[in-house]
């Protein structure tokens, strides 16, 4: 398995605008400071009265960037053609067994970030955040999750500042930059 899966996976590289600027290897995009490339992050949340939980997964160990650690609901590196919510939807179904069916889905802002992991891997994104409710089951795909877990917003926020290692740099950025827990509080 290992990179094979990676090999011929083709991501779209842009500029801080996310403006379309080429088309370069997945792996190239990752390797040595990488190369600008779009991405989301989809984050479902579910609301029981005035609580907020939200579903994290652990990402697989397997994954080159990033392996076991803790991030949002979903995450992905748009392919040339791929549309931010249907792609979304249907990889949300591929990693996580959610069938969001026409649920509305938001884009709630982009940013540009950059982390080094380990081993030469690295992030270099335009990440486009999504958000959606979801209150069924999860079947997670194991080659792409490791674990995943429904926390209460305060309570990961008080997990995540007790433990920062486990959480992705790119969810550590979009909880402390405060637009999704002004989202989720209206």
């Amino acid at each position: 398995m290992g990179m094979d899966k990676y090999k011929n996976r083709k991501v779209v590289l842009v500029d801080l605008d996310d403006r379309e600027i080429g088309v370069a290897p997945l792996i190239e995009a990752h390797r040595d400071g990488g190369l600008k490339h779009r991405a989301f992050s989809l984050i479902l949340i579910n609301k029981v009265g005035n609580k907020v939980k939200i579903l994290l997964q652990r990402r697989a160990l397997s994954k080159p960037v990033f392996p076991g650690y803790w991030a949002n609901t979903c995450c992905y590196n748009l392919a040339p053609g791929e549309e931010y919510l249907e792609r979304a939807r249907s990889r949300v179904k591929e990693e996580m067994g959610i069938d969001l069916g026409d649920g509305p889905l938001s884009i709630l802002y982009k940013f540009s970030y950059e982390a080094e992991g380990l081993n030469g891997w690295c992030e270099n994104e335009v990440d486009t955040v999504i958000i959606g409710e979801w209150m069924g089951k999860v079947v997670p795909n194991l080659d792409e999750v490791v674990d995943y877990k429904w926390l209460e917003w305060e309570e990961m926020k008080v997990d995540m500042q007790n433990n920062p290692d486990i959480y992705s740099p790119w969810w550590k950025m979009i909880v402390n930059e405060g637009r999704v827990e002004k989202y989720i509080g209206e």
